[in-house]
Parts: structure tokens; sequence; C-alpha cells
């Protein structure tokens, strides 16, 4: 009969425990001799297979947090609290004709990725855009913050000055006497 390797040290162990066991002659139980173990029953326990160390449970990748509406130093306190590192951090601005300052601490998240509950790895890159003011957030021209400088606004054409006449302007209504009533006039 074969046995798999896994169960192998299992298999030794419980035979040196029943051959001790079974000496043939009284058990101490019976003979009345105080209870002291005998060294075939100290070996089997010694060559019992160590029990397994109990493994550190990884802790759970953080999810990501809703950043919108905070500040950028808001959204950095908020990453360091899910215990997100913020070395991998990466900030731009939400709108192409706008450039990010350096000391852009102050300014709102408009957007960010990863969205909103997703896992955060030791790997993943955070990237927020955005605005100083938060309500340029929900302002946006095809990307652009100001609508002269999206390339695919057209401006209305002016409205026509109105055509000078040539005509002399029509005269003025004769003023009209009054009526006179005819009980008046009696």
């Amino acid at each position: 009969m074969r046995i798999p390797r896994r169960l192998a040290p299992v298999a030794l162990a419980g035979l040196l425990t029943l051959a001790g066991c079974s000496g043939g002659s009284t058990t101490q139980a019976e003979s009345g001799a105080p209870a002291t173990p005998s060294p075939s029953a100290t070996t089997a326990t010694a060559t019992e297979t160590p029990s397994p160390s109990p493994t550190p449970t990884p802790t759970p990748e953080p999810l990501m947090p809703a950043l919108h509406s905070q500040t950028y130093e808001q959204a950095q306190a908020e990453l360091v609290r899910q215990e997100i590192s913020t070395a991998l951090l990466k900030s731009a601005a939400q709108h192409k004709d706008v450039t990010l300052p350096r000391d852009h601490d102050g300014w709102y998240v408009c957007d960010a990725s990863p969205r909103i509950g997703s896992k955060v790895t030791a790997t993943t890159t955070v990237t927020v855009k955005l605005a100083e003011d938060f309500s340029d957030c929900t302002t946006s021209f095809n990307g652009y913050l100001h609508q002269k400088n999206d390339p695919a606004y057209t401006p209305p054409a002016p409205k026509p000055k109105p055509v000078p006449t040539t005509q002399a302007p029509a005269p003025a209504p004769a003023p009209r006497r009054p009526r006179r009533s005819l009980s008046a006039a009696r």
C-alpha cells in the first residue's frame, strides 16, 4: 500500500503512539503506579510533525477613497489615512488651457483615478485632476476652461450694422383739429 508524502509523518506518529500503548503489560492505572511517561511515548511526541506556525493573514489591499471636492492637501492626508502611498501620487490640471502651479495644495480635486472603491496596490499610480476653483470642475469646453481657447470654437458672426437709408424720412402726420361736439355748437 502506498501512502502519500503528506500523510507519511502523520501515519508514522500514529504508528509510534500505538506501539507505545500496546506494550503487552498492564497499564499504569491498573498497576497503581504513578503516571510517568514511558520512553517510547516521549520519543513519539518528539518525532511528531511540528504544528504549522500561524501565518500572518495578509492585510487586504486598501480601496480608493472618494477624493472629489477635497483640496489636494486634504486628498494627500486621506490617502495616508487609508495607508496608500503618496509616492505614486500624480497631479494634473483639469483643463488643457490651465497650467498647474508648483504650490497647488489649495486646489480642488475634480477627478481621480483609479475609480472609487478600486483596490490600490503598492504599485498603483493615483492621478488627481485639479482646478483652482471648485466651480471650475464642472466647466469644460472640450477640455478647456475658457471657450475662446478651444480650437473647435467658432465665435458667432458679428451682428450686421443697420444699413443707412438714402431716402428722406416720411413726413410726420399733420396735427388734427379736435372735433367739436354738436351740443357745444348750439
